[in-house]
């Protein structure tokens, strides 16, 4: 394994965060314009598979948020071991994660499958949507186990600050998507024209060829791991992981219950509703992915330099991140504010869809800012080993602030009312998190 050219725990904390963000910032940069894609190819469908895709999508954050949490607990632990300076440990420790995570995931997906009947219509999707779903989501669930594997091996190189071939895994996997997508949706070519279901296929086929090169990349071109799956070691490292990748998946897993709630109660103002928190989730995605990639340079940084005791570099790394969101989100705001009645239009023509997603691009971008600095705060907590924090953090953002406030609000005033306390919800939780950080410092 050839180790990163630079040192993290030397030299000028604001390049260090650069190098590590900016790649990753391409890199889910490319994820999410695929999903913007995605959703503009599935909009031509029509607002029925529209909100049919806008229902599938809490469900699949809540089983993405398992594999990130499992990603989360494998930097967390071998960023502060290579921090450490054990090498060959970090390698046996990859191949240990990489075990677990298939374990894990296919349960995960099989789980998935056995509950489709279950989830869906107590999320309020109606007959009319049903079979769509039930299609797609069979799909997608095939795809879960290597979307693990190629998440938490790329959590691996990113542990040892090779943040480089994170983006370029995502970055290809984004590009077989978006390839093949307008070919599964609408039967180009030799292709079949399976509409919605086209749309899982491609993101299947996306997530199986992916995995492979990263397979092939880690195990044969960069050494990265271990020929031994199982040894007296494994079951404490697999504690060790999941010290942390459990409250990691618990706060993975709160955002897409609460997406769930709010898509309940956005159903009660029809599908159009259901179909604009579809579409500004995905713009908001690609807004707000600076935010991650940010918090994710500043979690490798936190868990090297806490593996090495150097707090000082971290409470620096910290600031640097949270200044960076809050100057990031104020940019946003000031570009989004005057488009919000016109992005919307690009994915559907439906008035009542525009008249929606209008509300939320009005006032949701006002609190991105805030909602960055709570995201970076939330990985520097992972990253120094503080799992419960984080998660209680992200549990006061969800259900004791945001959805009491969505009840209390839409009752006042209708689908706006969820807007605005997503808003309120954004800048409160920011003004915890930086006064909970300052606190936590050693």
């Amino acid at each position: 394994m050839t180790p990163p050219k630079y040192s993290l725990l030397e030299g000028d904390v604001a390049p260090h965060l650069r190098r590590l963000s900016l790649p990753l910032a391409f890199g889910m940069l490319s994820m999410t314009l695929f999903s913007l894609a995605d959703t503009f190819f599935v909009a031509k469908l029509g607002t029925g598979p529209l909100a049919a895709l806008a229902f599938t999508l809490p469900v699949v954050m809540f089983f993405m948020g398992i594999t990130f949490g499992l990603s989360v607990g494998t930097a967390a632990v071998l960023a502060r071991v290579y921090g450490e300076g054990r090498i060959e440990k970090v390698r046996q420790l990859s191949t240990d994660a990489l075990v677990m995570t298939l374990i894990i995931v296919v349960a995960a997906a099989v789980l998935g499958i056995a509950t489709i009947e279950l989830i869906f219509p107590l999320m309020g999707a109606g007959p009319e949507v049903m079979p769509l779903v039930r299609r797609y989501m069979l799909i997608w669930y095939m795809g879960l186990p290597f979307f693990g594997l190629m998440v938490v091996g790329n959590s691996c190189m990113r542990a040892m600050g090779d943040t480089a071939y994170a983006s370029m895994i995502m970055t290809i996997m984004s590009a077989i998507g978006l390839i093949l997508d307008p070919l599964l949706i609408f039967g180009i070519g030799p292709f079949p024209a399976l509409g919605l279901p086209g749309a899982a296929t491609a993101v299947m086929i996306s997530y199986v060829l992916t995995c492979a090169y990263s397979f092939y990349s880690l195990a044969y071109k960069r050494r990265a791991l271990s020929p031994v799956l199982w040894h007296a070691g494994t079951r404490d490292a697999w504690r060790r992981f999941m010290h942390i990748a459990l409250p990691a998946m618990l706060s993975n897993q709160i955002p897409p219950i609460s997406a769930a709630i709010i898509t309940w109660m956005a159903a009660g103002y029809g599908k159009e509703a259901v179909a604009a928190l579809g579409v500004a989730g995905r713009v908001e995605g690609v807004c707000v992915l600076v935010f991650y990639a940010i918090a994710a340079g500043v979690s490798i940084f936190t868990g090297q330099n806490f593996g090495a005791g150097n707090y000082g570099r971290i409470a620096e790394a910290c600031r640097l991140g949270v200044r960076s969101t809050l100057i990031w989100g104020l940019g946003l705001a000031v570009i989004i504010w005057p488009l919000a009645s016109i992005i919307p239009g690009w994915f559907d023509d439906n008035p009542a869809v525009i008249a929606y997603t209008a509300q939320y691009l009005h006032w949701v971008p006002v609190s991105f800012g805030a909602m960055g600095a709570m995201i970076v705060i939330h990985a520097t907590m992972n990253a120094m080993a503080r799992p419960l924090s984080a998660t209680v953090l992200i549990i006061l953002r969800m259900f004791g602030l945001y959805v009491p406030l969505a009840f209390f609000l839409q009752a006042q005033l209708g689908f706006l009312g969820i807007v605005v306390a997503l808003m309120m919800t954004n800048l409160l939780i920011g003004l915890i998190a930086v006064l909970w950080q300052r606190r936590m410092m050693p």
